[in-house]
């Protein structure tokens, strides 16, 4: 693999979560997360894992920024206000937390990594992460159904 293209791919990852999450208008930023999402399919490409790649693409890149445009358009709201300095004072803090606690684990974990098969993954995903699987799906359906009836509430 490339360093030159993982730095860039890394480079552009960034650039388009930044304006997935500074955009104003929703759908500019629910297509630079999709963006942002295909950049890390990418990215799983790269480093040698086609599988977990294929996951990211059709979840991640093709299910969530659907969704989220469904969402926007049945609430019919746009934009979002902008955020107050306090609030993006505290954002950048909590992303250099996160941010330093990875390091540290980075650090701090194992020195060696093996490639996962597709038997080992499918395995994993349907044994161990099944039931925090199907909670999260629950909860996206119930706030997208939540959302559906905050819109009908306000149009009624």
């Amino acid at each position: 693999m490339s360093l030159t293209a993982f730095y860039l791919l890394a480079v552009f990852i960034i650039a388009f979560a930044v304006v997935a999450v500074t955009a104003t208008n929703m759908v500019r930023a629910a297509f630079s997360l999709a963006v942002t999402f295909f950049l890390i399919a990418g990215l799983y490409l790269m480093l040698g894992s086609p599988t977990l790649a294929a996951i990211q693409f059709m979840v991640n890149a093709s299910a969530i920024p659907i969704m989220t445009l469904f969402i926007i358009m049945m609430t019919q709201s746009r934009t979002t206000p902008t955020p107050r300095l306090w609030q993006m004072v505290l954002g950048f803090i909590a992303a250099a937390a996160v941010l330093g606690f990875l390091r540290a684990a980075v650090e701090h974990g194992e020195s060696q990594t093996t490639a996962a098969s597709t038997a080992v993954l499918g395995e994993g995903l349907l044994s161990a992460a099944l039931l925090p699987f199907e909670v999260a799906s629950v909860l996206l359906l119930l706030a997208m159904v939540g959302a559906i009836a905050l819109a009908r509430r306000r149009a009624g």
